[in-house]
């Protein structure tokens, strides 16, 4: 049992034990409410996920799909995001300009990698997205704000050339019933070309998306990108 005494010089009030035993049993039962409590913010942090449909991966599998987007010279330096509950988190700040993450769709990946100006402009809209979706808001809804943001002057175009990398081939989308992933797209290099359209290139609509002439992703937008696959 404790025993209460203040401090004559202090004047704080402290609490004493009478046996050894008691200064056991308190030590014990201070330890095992640690212990709980670590085991419920464990538990509670598992119990955080993405919302249905969302590819969850292993933070390790995440980090090295990311960089995988990249050329092999550009990885050990190059930033990483992981995403999680809230939206997309910095793990690894970058060391040359380069940052990758694995954007993600309903059952869709796409690992990237961005370069400096990508990385001021594209990346911010890609990590902002991913705040929205993973609150729960459907897909068209995302895009419209987005498009809000960017009317608004939130977001903002890249101001020269550059380039985004897509080497990796976990661009993928996974069948939600069977788990095999169907490739979208073969690894490629996007090149920032805002607001431009496959018209202004000559380019019909039988070859958008196509492995063999060079297209626009994002046509029209503050984000279109040509599209070189390694082919080209």
């Amino acid at each position: 049992m404790a025993n209460y005494v203040i401090e004559p010089k202090s004047g704080c009030l402290h609490a004493y034990l009478s046996t050894p035993h008691e200064s056991y049993r308190m030590i014990h039962h201070t330890l095992r409410l640690a212990a709980i409590l670590t085991l419920l913010s464990a538990t509670s942090a598992m119990a955080s996920t993405l919302p249905a449909g969302i590819p969850q991966l292993d933070r390790n599998r995440e980090i090295t799909m990311a960089l995988s987007a990249a050329p092999p010279e550009l990885r050990v330096d190059a930033g990483v995001y992981v995403l999680g509950p809230s939206g997309f988190v910095l793990v690894r700040a970058s060391r040359n300009g380069f940052n990758c993450l694995v954007e993600r769709d309903i059952h869709v990946t796409a690992p990237v990698c961005y370069d400096a100006e990508g990385s001021r402009t594209t990346l911010q809209a890609s990590l902002e997205r991913a705040r929205i979706m993973v609150s729960g808001v459907d897909g068209p809804s995302v895009d419209r704000m987005i498009d809000a943001e960017y009317s608004a002057g939130r977001l903002r175009p890249p101001a020269k050339p550059g380039v985004a990398y897509m080497l990796s081939h976990d661009f993928v989308q996974l069948d939600p019933k069977t788990g095999e992933a169907k490739i979208l797209y073969p690894p490629h290099v996007m090149v920032y070309a805002p607001f431009l359209r496959n018209e202004d290139i000559g380019v019909s609509k039988q070859f958008v998306r196509s492995t063999t002439h060079v297209w626009v992703e994002a046509a029209g937008k503050p984000d279109a990108c040509l599209v070189f696959t390694s082919a080209h």
